[in-house]
């Protein structure tokens, strides 16, 4: 494995937190719906998919169905957990809450494993000092 570890382009991070969002409890969410939602075409979902099931991310429940596995589960959470960090520092510095958050999430895309890992130990002990 490269030292850029488990990386992602920020749009399939964004598959994986819309699958997580819009999934239901004991069924999946389709992939028109998630086109729907991420404004993008159902054949770029497709792309998206594809590499998510490829992973382990996510995997059909029956043919039009798609849910986070346990492994998308946990790198949603550990990338999100990175992500929130940066975007705390972002506001600090007085960023728009918008803008903080879409530039976390592509930021946390754009770094290595080791940053990310960094990242999400200093989110975890700034919310257990808090």
């Amino acid at each position: 494995m490269s030292d850029r570890g488990d990386m992602m382009h920020h749009s399939q991070l964004e598959y994986l937190i819309a699958v997580q969002k819009l999934q239901g409890e004991s069924t999946g969410v389709r992939g028109i719906t998630l086109a729907d939602y991420m404004n993008v075409s159902a054949s770029y979902i497709v792309k998206l998919a594809v590499y998510a099931e490829t992973n382990g991310y996510v995997c059909r429940c029956n043919s039009r169905m798609i849910r986070l596995t346990e492994q998308g589960e946990r790198i949603v959470t550990e990338y999100l957990t990175a992500a929130q960090y940066m975007e705390n520092f972002f506001l600090s510095c007085g960023v728009d809450r918008a803008t903080s958050h879409n530039d976390a999430i592509r930021g946390v895309c754009a770094i290595t494993e080791k940053a990310r890992n960094a990242l999400r130990l200093a989110q975890n002990t700034k919310v257990q000092t808090d």
